[in-house]
C-alpha cells in the first residue's frame, strides 16, 4: 500500500483549508513552468471585477516579448 498525499489525507478528513492550500501550491508549481506570455494571459483570464472598496488589487506590469518590463 502506497503513501497518501497530503491532499488525499486532507480530503478524507474534510480539512478543506489544507486541501485548498495543497491545490494552490500545485497550481503555483505548474505556473512556474509556463512561458511568461502564457502566464500573463492566464492571469488576465482569471481576473474579475470586484467593486469592494477594501480589496487590494494586484498590479502587474506588462512584459515585452524580450521579457523586459
Amino acid at each position: 500500500m502506497g503513501r497518501k498525499s497530503l491532499l488525499a489525507m486532507a480530503i478524507e478528513r474534510e480539512d478543506w483549508e489544507t486541501a485548498a492550500l495543497c491545490l494552490a501550491l500545485g497550481v503555483l508549481k505548474a505556473a512556474e513552468d509556463l512561458p511568461q506570455e502564457t502566464l500573463d494571459a492566464l492571469l488576465d483570464e482569471l481576473e474579475f471585477v470586484d467593486e469592494h472598496p477594501h480589496r487590494i488589487r494586484r498590479q502587474r506590469k506588462r512584459r515585452r516579448p524580450d521579457g523586459q518590463v
